[in-house]
């Protein structure tokens, strides 16, 4: 019996089910088989929970595709926070522990509340092929509400259907152009993949061969059919027949919003450090409308890309985001190990959603139990440090006892101690300080400071700025307004016969206006 690796991609629209069964046996030879169910939604219970997953069931009953173990769905882009992140440094520890806080930071949710995955790109590559060199990191994160995961997976499990993986429908259009290129097709490295389903667009803007801005634009074929019935006056379905056989120049006027869109989107990403993006690709549904593919890329400036670029006939374009997601890198390995392997790049919310799910339980558990422990460490706190203080208080009063007896032996019975005679001392010894701080030389300093000080010219402003004595010897650094200033204060001082010698060391410009900078030393006369 061969070996046979198989996935189905599930791709679960408003108007339609697709879905792609990928099947790989051990020699390498591919089977892919494409099954499409439409399903109604013009009136209000049609897009019942319960009536979807009827149809669901069928569908998947109808194609065999129960037998899978192996089944992928999406959520789309829509549902989720999606960012580029740029860190400095490439360590993948630091990366898991840092990326959460950033998420916190963007995200208007508790942490607790999401559902985060990440993807740390690849460097990225030149036109040549070769990779850049970087010294820092690029992470492709996505955050989805739990509730919107285990919405989707309810609805599943409704029809009997657990799925492998989630992914993401605009990573699932990266998928295909990695497994293009791992087919050997020259898919280029800056693209712009455009998916018009029914009721939205799903872009995904891959730059240097990496995803790097992914998208849900709130418009569809069903709008450019809404149109056609008001502007014709006709029923939905006729609407829809008309649309099928008309040329994208004469819905131009209608595609218009979707433009715009497109436009701001690829603006906001493009710039001088990014560059342009080269090619467009136009999958989906909606790429069924005549030339759209060249339409939508000569309006956004782009080459529209064709078989050269491996997007030929046989490339899934209508079923694009289903057979991405039957191709998931991490259910479909690479067809031969020699070879080079893609990228791989693929997000699987389930994954994240059931890795946390017992971690949160168990942290429910862990908090209890803190809680717990901490009631019980106060608790114990309080009671030590009560009977901490209750012995203090008793040594304390034993203590002031014992020094009470001993003073009274010594001085006298009444005597408080530590008050009259401590307070003296401590007192004495204070002023003997301060005395020997200013009057430390055989008690002249003051003396010659008195004397310096008067013999300070009047009506000369003099700052100083360092005084030093050393005996009779007076070195004095100061400031003031002019030099003229400067030798006024030296004669001064030099014509006085309180002092024997007196020089001006240095002189110099001050940092401000006005302002001129002296050293001076005086020498005291000996009386």
């Amino acid at each position: 019996m061969a070996i046979v690796t198989e996935c189905v991609g599930l791709d679960i629209g408003q108007t339609g089910l697709k879905a792609v069964r990928f099947r790989r046996r051990l020699s390498g030879r591919e089977t892919i088989d494409y099954f499409q169910h439409p399903m109604p939604f013009a009136r209000p219970e049609d897009l019942e929970p319960a009536r979807r997953v009827q149809s669901l069931r069928g569908f998947l009953w109808q194609h065999g595709l129960y037998a899978t173990d192996r089944l992928v769905t999406a959520i789309p882009c829509q549902d989720l926070f999606v960012r580029t992140l740029s860190f400095p440094f490439k360590d993948s520890t630091k990366l898991a522990q840092v990326v959460p806080f950033e998420v916190e930071n963007l995200v208007p949710m508790p942490l607790e509340d999401l559902a985060i995955g990440s993807l740390v790109l690849p460097p990225g590559m030149t036109s040549e092929g070769a990779p850049r060199e970087s010294k820092g990191s690029d992470v492709l994160v996505t955050a989805a509400p739990k509730d919107k995961v285990a919405e989707h997976l309810r609805f599943l499990a409704q029809a009997d259907v657990e799925p492998s993986a989630i992914n993401v429908d605009a990573m699932a259009l990266f998928s295909v152009t990695q497994y293009l290129r791992e087919e050997g097709a020259h898919v280029p490295h800056d693209l712009a993949i455009i998916d018009v389903g029914a009721s939205k667009t799903t872009l995904c803007l891959v730059h240097e061969g990496r995803p790097v801005v992914l998208r849900t634009i709130l418009w569809g074929g069903n709008h450019l059919t809404h149109a056609l019935a008001v502007r014709h006056a006709c029923s939905f379905a006729e609407a829809e027949r008309r649309k099928r056989g008309m040329a994208v120049e004469q819905v131009e006027a209608w595609l218009e919003p979707l433009l715009r869109e497109l436009r701001v989107t690829m603006q906001a990403y493009e710039g001088p450090e990014r560059g342009r993006l080269t090619h467009c690709w136009v999958s989906g549904g909606g790429s069924k409308l005549r030339e759209i593919g060249g339409f939508v890329a000569r309006q956004l400036g782009l080459y529209p890309v064709g078989p050269r670029q491996g997007f030929g006939a046989n490339s899934p374009r209508a079923f694009s985001i289903a057979f991405g997601l039957a191709i998931h890198p991490k259910i479909i390995k690479p067809r031969w190990r020699f070879k080079p392997s893609p990228i791989g790049l693929a997000l699987d919310l389930k994954g994240v959603t059931d890795a946390a799910a017992p971690k949160s339980d168990t942290s429910k558990q862990d908090r209890r139990l803190a809680i717990g422990v901490a009631l019980a460490i106060g608790l114990l706190a309080v009671a030590d440090f009560s009977i901490h203080l209750l012995l203090q208080d008793q040594r304390m009063a034993r203590l002031k006892a014992t020094l009470q007896k001993q003073y009274e032996q010594s001085f006298g019975a009444g005597a408080a101690p530590g008050e009259e005679l401590d307070q003296a001392r401590y007192r004495v010894v204070q002023v003997e300080k301060a005395l020997a701080v200013v009057d430390s030389a055989q008690g002249k300093v003051l003396s010659t400071l008195s004397t310096f000080v008067k013999q300070l010219p009047v009506g000369t402003a003099v700052k100083v700025r360092e005084l030093t004595v050393d005996g009779k010897v007076i070195l004095m650094e100061g400031e003031t307004t002019s030099f003229d200033a400067v030798e006024k204060i030296k004669q001064t001082f030099a014509a006085s016969p309180q002092f024997q010698e007196v020089s001006v060391m240095e002189t110099r410009v001050g940092a401000t206006p006005n302002q001129v900078v002296f050293r001076m030393t005086v020498t005291v006369h000996q009386p």
